[in-house]
Formats: structure tokens, C-alpha cells, sequence
């Protein structure tokens, strides 16, 4: 037998799953743990590159940028 058929010979039965999967939704729904604002904090790592009496530039290319790809 075939869904159709079977909806169609028994319209009750079809009602009653219907309302059996309308009401595990709403219980599943009142079970769902929903927060407004969650912790999230991302991994965040911070390094402090120095090098006493040289340009900008020059630290940024022979420390952090090796540091960076390292």
C-alpha cells in the first residue's frame, strides 16, 4: 500500500501522526537552549616585536614578518 492510499482510507490516523509530530516539535522546541548573547571569545595571541634603534619598516621586515610566517 502506497501513503496516498493509505491517507485517503484512514484520514484519522493521518490526523492523529500529524499531531503526535506537532507536539514532539513544540517539546523539542521548549528544549532548545537559545542565549541572546553567548560566550564567544576567539583565540587571540598578541607578540610585542622590539628592536632597539631601527626603522619601522626595518622591524616589520627581519622580525615580524618571520615571526608572522614562523
Amino acid at each position: 500500500m502506497n501513503l496516498t492510499r493509505i491517507a485517503i482510507e484512514r484520514p484519522s490516523l493521518i490526523i492523529v501522526l500529524f499531531g503526535v509530530l506537532f507536539l514532539g516539535g513544540i517539546v523539542a522546541y521548549r528544549g532548545l537552549g537559545v542565549e541572546m548573547m553567548p560566550d564567544f571569545s576567539q583565540p587571540v595571541i598578541t607578540i610585542r616585536t622590539m628592536y632597539p634603534g631601527a626603522a619601522p619598516e626595518e622591524v616589520a621586515n627581519s622580525v615580524t614578518r618571520p615571526v608572522e610566517d614562523a
